[in-house]
């Protein structure tokens, strides 16, 4: 298996520092914007006060939300979202690939040929996803640090959560997407499928914060699991979110790996 995982690893890895890039890049762009907009916070608040209360609470700038003249709350308006979204396409692209391609490619005859199990198969391509997530949110990770200290005092229980909450969302939508590669073979669909509920979950994390009738919802949204506003005001993940977040991603490989070991597979 660990030779499974070397391969696997390097195969993913030009897409790996390319999505890094991408992620680590608009972080650090949202950061640089800072200093520019310091000196107008307070014209910016006048704006944004004719906004409906239900309208700030969704990008988290409601009454007990983030305050966007501190630099943790700006980082959480404006560069937060767009790691989550970023990062969570990245992360269902690649939980979506790294199984279905073997089938799609036609590559899994020759890889079942090695004395290997199926359920090994399972758990080394697992490992990389994990492993690549690890790797993208540490780098993230090491550019907030250098931006935090920069500009400001350094808390690092927030910093740490902005550096690595996202990889609880990341490995959501990875082992959802991980599962669906077992039944859905074609690569295009799985990714299409993938896309589709870490755009779509954030919609629904947006109509669950729009409006109180379908506040229920935000316990099906991840993105609500890793808030910012949680992240800033209160320095951690509530444990009734991180229970969900590791019975989904739980489930979603157990349920990979009990139903590839059955399945037929198509060469």
């Amino acid at each position: 298996m660990k030779r499974l995982m070397i391969t696997e690893f390097r195969r993913n890895l030009k897409s790996l520092i390319l999505w890094t890039s991408i992620v680590a890049g608009m972080a650090a762009l949202m950061l640089l914007m800072y200093p520019a907009f310091k000196d107008t916070f307070a014209q910016l608040e006048d704006l944004l006060s004719v906004y409906p209360e239900e309208f700030l609470e969704a990008f988290g700038m409601g009454e007990g939300g983030l305050d966007m003249s501190d630099f943790y709350g700006w980082f959480g308006v404006e560069g937060y979202l767009f790691v989550n979204l970023i990062g969570g396409s990245y992360a269902a692209i690649l939980g979506g690939s790294i199984l279905s391609k073997e089938e799609d490619d036609k590559t899994i005859e020759f890889l079942l040929s090695k004395p290997i199990s199926r359920s090994r198969i399972l758990f080394g391509k697992a490992g990389v996803v994990a492993l690549n997530l690890i790797l993208l949110n540490t780098f993230v990770g090491i550019v907030l640090l250098i931006a935090f200290t920069i500009y400001g005092d350094l808390n690092v229980p927030v910093w740490l959560l902005y550096s690595y909450a996202p990889f609880i969302l990341q490995m959501i939508f990875a082992s959802i997407s991980f599962f669906i590669s077992v039944f859905v073979t074609k690569s295009r669909k799985v990714l299409s499928i993938g896309l589709g509920f870490v755009i779509g979950l954030y919609v629904v994390d947006l109509i669950s914060k729009l409006t109180e009738e379908f506040e229920y919802l935000k316990y099906i949204t991840p993105y609500e699991y890793i808030n910012a506003v949680t992240i800033v005001n209160d320095e951690m993940i509530k444990p009734l979110y991180l229970l969900i977040s590791i019975l989904m991603i739980g489930l979603s490989f157990f349920g990979a790996w009990y139903f590839y070991r059955k399945k037929d597979i198509t060469a």
